[in-house]
């Protein structure tokens, strides 16, 4: 990866820098194995999900059927929807371009792109390119959370924590049937590995899905709680992941509460969790970020 020199079309005189990549392999392709798989593991358990839901719903007497179809529906909608434009945004530094006199003090040398990358952008080993304002490769989608496409991830933790608690919720009566003759041997391995109760011929498929559908249903559910706390937290503070980890003093980027949720969900932060098509213009570029008046750290402001 390097740093090229062009002029810009249609504006004349204007000199800029931009990050290119000098080999094929630098950032990898789409259809690369380590991105794709991933993310059709995630939409199998996603679909999976998903119908049980539906026929869970379905199940249900009385007139709640209509309330909790429209629920599923829209929570369905902004997950996939998020995860989509999660996946096509680009956070890298590949195309990003550069005035001149860019580069400065915060600045580091990546050796595995070849070129000098902007402060809180880090090299990502998986993505094999340097990602702007990293904060750490998300492995369920094939793909780094950085400053372009943090507010699809957050927002998926949010909308796929709700679906997941009412789908546990829901499979609550399947939990109650299998412990219904107690909490024995049997059922504790039906759910806690109903692989390998299908396996031995203990259960029957049916009885295998159910079992490994809400099993699903509960670890999602405490997955995404647990980030959506953790991050919940960073976006308080200003900080990502990396730098939580790094121990990073807490004053460096916290421009306080809502102008960190507007860095990084965009200008209209309060609206992004209704529809992942709703424009939030982030009003940083990933490369200058504005420092705390307390902080020991010298950064351009993004305002410049």
């Amino acid at each position: 990866m390097q740093v090229e020199e062009d002029l810009l079309p249609g504006w004349e005189g204007l000199t800029c820098l931009y990050f290119t990549s000098s080999t094929r392999t630098m950032e990898k392709k789409s259809w690369d194995p380590a991105v794709v798989l991933p993310v059709c593991i995630t939409s199998i358990l996603v679909s999976s999900v998903a119908l049980e839901v539906v026929y869970l719903i379905l199940t249900i007497p009385g007139n709640g059927q209509v309330m909790l179809f429209v629920l599923t529906s829209y929570l369905l909608f902004n997950v996939i929807g998020n995860m989509l434009r999660f996946i096509q945004s680009n956070p890298t530094i590949k195309g990003v371009f550069l005035e001149h006199g860019s580069m400065g003090q915060g600045w580091e040398y990546c050796y595995s792109c070849q070129t000098h990358v902007p402060p809180r952008c880090h090299h990502c080993f998986d993505c094999n390119v340097c990602v702007l304002r990293r904060d750490h490769h998300c492995t369920l989608l094939g793909k780094c959370v950085g400053h372009s496409n943090y507010r699809y991830f957050f927002c998926t933790l949010v909308h796929g924590w709700l679906a997941l608690l009412l789908a546990t919720f829901l499979n609550a009566e399947i939990f109650m049937e299998v412990l219904h003759e107690g909490f024995g041997f049997h059922s504790f391995f039906l759910l806690l590995m109903p692989w390998m109760m299908l396996v031995t011929g203990q259960v029957t498929l049916s009885a295998f899905v159910f079992a490994f559908v809400a099993d699903t249903c509960v670890i999602g559910f405490l997955f995404c709680f647990a980030f959506f706390t953790l991050h919940s937290i960073l976006l308080c503070r200003g900080s990502t992941t990396k730098e939580w980890f790094r121990g990073s003093p807490k004053e460096d980027y916290d421009l306080g509460w809502k102008r960190n949720f507007m860095e990084y969900l965009g200008e209209r932060w309060y609206l992004v969790l209704l529809s992942p098509w709703v424009e939030s213009r982030i009003p940083g570029n990933g490369i200058n970020f504005q420092t705390a008046p307390n902080s020991r750290k010298f950064s351009k402001s993004t305002d410049l």
